[in-house]
């Protein structure tokens, strides 16, 4: 180990905040937040989200202390000879040991929100009897790529309920998560106790017209779009009691001067998002995982890992049996792989 050396090091993608306040709807942490019953505090062999890394000191031999020192974003984890592993804490030196000396590491970051920098992990070798220290280092991109879901063309009976539900299961910040649901005038006027239930759970209900034209085709002209827009207002209205958020998407998400123009006049901000395409009859639940962490591996990359700032907005619909029954599944995967599960916020929603 030699003094004062340091490489680039790879990439870890922080996995969800790992804080004690992610808990169930009975109080109990998360599935996906307990450890893991083999391998110790949330360590799997083959995590694809966790940097193996190593510590070498190929100094002569003497004997001496060690320590890592590393923000508290990060935890690290030692492999021991049983195969299990022992958290290491920051700063903290371990026993001592005798040069040469090498270990095996897990690396991963949590609470990443604060990171706007690479991470720098020192070691140090410190000699007994001697003031002589050995250091070395290695600097990780740390990737933190947020994501809010988002559903379409509800409310749908026995399908929008059950989505609501799945979410109940997932927390951001401590409390349930908040999406948004891009509603249909004339499903609303049918079911408007489900846009009601929408509602209560703290999701945001948002204007997907009326009619669910394809708008950017040219059949509709400008006041019929303002007329689609403010039906599917009134019908929000009726069913909430109260005036709705002034946000609305465009069926085809293209984007389109006249909707848009009608939609901004009448006060309301666009949004668009990134579409799963799950509408589509040979959309799987496993081609949903597989779109959607395409997407989010490209949201922020190695090359770029601040490229975007603010989360993805993932577009799903209620209607896919794939969305209805397997959401939860989904985002779960979606977890796993180190993306962050946050609340939708229409301030920011592109």
């Amino acid at each position: 180990m030699s003094e004062e050396k340091e490489d680039s090091g790879g990439v870890i993608r922080i996995n969800a905040d790992f804080n004690e306040k992610n808990r169930n709807a009975k109080g109990n942490p998360l599935a996906d937040y307990q450890a893991d019953a083999k391998e110790g505090d949330r360590i799997i062999d083959g995590d694809s989200n966790l940097k193996d890394g190593s510590l070498s000191i190929q100094e002569e031999s003497k004997r001496g202390k060690w320590r890592l020192i590393f923000p508290d974003n990060i935890k690290i984890w030692q492999r021991r000879e049983d195969g299990g592993y022992t958290e290491l804490t920051s700063s903290k030196f371990s026993a001592e040991i005798e040069a040469p000396f090498s270990c095996e590491l897990k690396i991963e970051g949590i609470n990443g929100s604060q990171v706007t920098n690479d991470v720098k992990i020192v070691a140090e070798f410190i000699t007994t009897g001697s003031k002589k220290v050995y250091k070395d280092s290695v600097l990780l991109t740390v990737l933190e790529t947020r994501f809010a879901v988002t559903f379409d063309d509800g409310p749908l009976l026995d399908r929008t309920d059950k989505i609501v539900r799945s979410l109940k299961n997932f927390y951001y910040n401590g409390e349930p998560v908040k999406s948004a649901f891009f509603e249909i005038g004339f499903q609303i006027k049918k079911f408007g106790d489900l846009t009601r239930f929408v509602d209560q759970n703290g999701h945001l209900v948002g204007n997907h017209t009326y009619h669910h034209e394809r708008y950017g085709h040219g059949t509709l002209d400008a006041q019929e779009i303002k007329d689609d827009i403010l039906e599917c207002e009134a019908e929000i209205h009726k069913a909430l009691g109260r005036e709705p958020e002034k946000i609305i998407r465009n069926r085809s998400l293209k984007e389109d001067y006249v909707f848009e123009t009608e939609a901004k006049k009448l006060g309301y901000k666009i949004c668009r998002g990134e579409a799963l395409y799950d509408w589509d009859s040979s959309s799987t639940v496993e081609k949903i995982k597989q779109r959607a962490e395409q997407i989010l591996e490209n949201w922020n990359t190695k090359e770029n890992p601040r490229q975007h700032s603010y989360p993805a907005v993932l577009i799903f619909h209620e209607f896919p049996e794939a969305v209805y029954n397997h959401i939860g599944e989904i985002i779960s995967y979606l977890q796993d792989r180190g993306f962050i599960l946050v609340d939708f916020d229409p301030v920011i929603a592109y």
